[in-house]
């Protein structure tokens, strides 16, 4: 063995194509029941095709019936009601429905279309609403449960919605912006009457009517994702004045698989598509922050130990996609094509700089490279100890739409 791991080729990023060249996958991923495939940064044209043919793999060849992406829980239930045939264009469709302007990418509009030609895949968000910055279909989806089951608590809705208000926004940068100029008066009544109304939806829930309690225990989740924004919102606050920790929205992504794997029986199997800082095991350390950020992976790993399998893919060389927060821009991201920094010395990327297309199993690989991309950067991670297997692609561009 290698000291990256066994590796493997793989030959195309057509998500049409045969998929004989990743089915060693298939043995890394073995019985589990969640597996989770990362991408170094987000809006990468080959990482969403290559995420889409692993996606092909894991749905056609191993059983998988689940798909759940890095974005808003409420706001993607709309996506599954169109992918089981609901109406309307999937670039409509996916716009509204994902949050980061990630729906506006032709290789995620392809999934979606793929997901709606089989219709016996479920599709759902993860991830705190709104792009972490409003808990707008958070609201709506409480408001139509409570009108119905518990119409004595939409005051305590209505409270929620006005107190957060208050900083919301259509993206995290923003909101944030929002959030550190209230007094602290007004941070404590967001976080009062959010929790007032999880907190009364919650114990409401035995008494549901059976008919009602799928869509209540939905309303009930993305209530919660709205409170896990809210705390958010402090954490940023904290990390900002230097002594905080990141932890509700990857909490929130784990709550979420816990939720599905609930609410879709014991012989679900789910499809993560998430940040491959989200899906590994191990703490994440950006450079200026005093704690790592304590990531999805970790929870699901702690869980599910070997019925959890993250398989990171990272890049190479060409270019990457660069944000930065503008309230003009739409969803309050300006993005641009962005230079990918030559592969560090001791990272992952240097290790497999001279290959074609590669695969690594790294189940039985002990120490290694320490380094693996991050958008535009390099974070420490021991590669071996975070992932089971890593895809490396050559050469990245972003999705056309950043292009345009």
């Amino acid at each position: 063995m290698s000291s990256t791991g066994d590796r493997f080729a793989w030959e195309s990023l057509d998500p049409a194509a045969p998929l004989d060249d990743l089915a060693p996958l298939l043995d890394i991923v073995g019985d589990a029941r969640v597996v989770a495939v990362g991408e170094s940064n987000h809006d990468v044209r080959e990482f969403g095709l290559l995420r889409h043919r692993v996606a092909r793999l894991l749905v056609e060849r191993a059983g998988f019936d689940v798909v759940a992406i890095e974005s808003g829980f409420a706001d993607a239930r709309a996506l599954d009601t169109w992918v089981h045939g609901g109406p309307g264009a999937v670039a409509d469709v996916a716009t509204r429905g994902l949050g980061y302007r990630f729906g506006e990418a032709r290789e995620v509009q392809d999934l979606l279309s793929w997901l709606r030609s089989r219709g016996d895949v479920t599709f759902a968000g993860l991830d705190v609403p709104g792009s972490a910055g409003n808990a707008d279909h958070a609201w709506a989806l409480a408001e139509d449960a409570l009108r119905e089951l518990d119409p004595d608590a939409l005051p305590l809705l209505d409270d929620a919605r006005r107190t957060t208000a208050r900083y919301t926004a259509v993206h995290s940068g923003l909101a944030m912006g929002r959030y550190a100029v209230l007094e602290r008066p007004e941070r404590d009544a967001a976080t009062a009457a959010v929790t007032e109304l999880l907190t009364r939806i919650d114990d409401l829930a035995p008494i549901v009517p059976a008919a009602a309690r799928y869509r209540y225990a939905v309303a009930a989740h993305a209530v919660r994702g709205a409170w896990r924004l809210d705390a958010f919102m402090r954490e940023l606050l904290a990390v900002a004045a230097g002594h905080g920790r990141l932890a509700s929205r990857d909490a929130h992504m784990a709550d979420t698989v816990r939720w599905l794997q609930t609410h879709h029986g014991p012989r679900a199997r789910i499809v993560v598509l998430a940040h491959n800082g989200h899906i590994q095991r191990t703490p994440v350390t950006f450079d200026g922050m005093t704690h790592p950020l304590v990531p999805m992976g970790a929870h699901l790993a702690a869980e599910l130990g070997e019925h959890y399998r993250p398989i990171a893919i990272t890049g190479t060389a060409g270019t990457t996609t660069g944000m930065t927060i503008d309230a003009d821009a739409p969803g309050g991201m300006r993005l641009h094509e962005a230079p990918l920094p030559p592969a560090a010395d001791g990272s992952i990327e240097a290790a497999l700089a001279d290959t074609a297309p590669i695969g690594v199993d790294l189940r039985a690989t002990t120490g290694g490279p320490n380094l693996i991309r991050h958008a535009e950067t390099f974070v420490a991670t021991p590669v071996s100890a975070a992932f089971d297997a890593l895809l490396q692609v050559p050469a990245t561009r972003p999705s056309d739409f950043v292009l345009t």
